[in-house]
């Protein structure tokens, strides 16, 4: 498969264990990933990896609106 078939995949960080990232992926997919330095990366955000440069990114933008639905649905259920 070349690289330019890879569809984007939604990464979201489910908790933070030492080094290890424990990942969602795609809604259904539970895996761990390790990094050193995961200082930069909080449980809840939204990750982008890129394949090509094998770097992994905070999708900020992407991160604050499902914080910001989390919250709303939270303030819903607790109304």
């Amino acid at each position: 498969m070349f690289l330019e078939e890879i569809k984007p995949v939604e990464i979201i960080v489910d908790r933070i264990e030492n080094d290890n990232l424990v990942l969602e992926i795609n809604k259904n997919t539970i895996v761990t990933f390790n990094i050193k330095n995961s200082s930069k990366i909080k449980e809840g955000d939204v990750l982008e990896i890129d394949i090509k440069s094998k770097k992994i990114s905070v999708n900020k933008k992407k991160t604050k609106k499902r914080k910001q639905k989390i919250k709303k649905l939270m303030n819903e259920v607790f109304e």
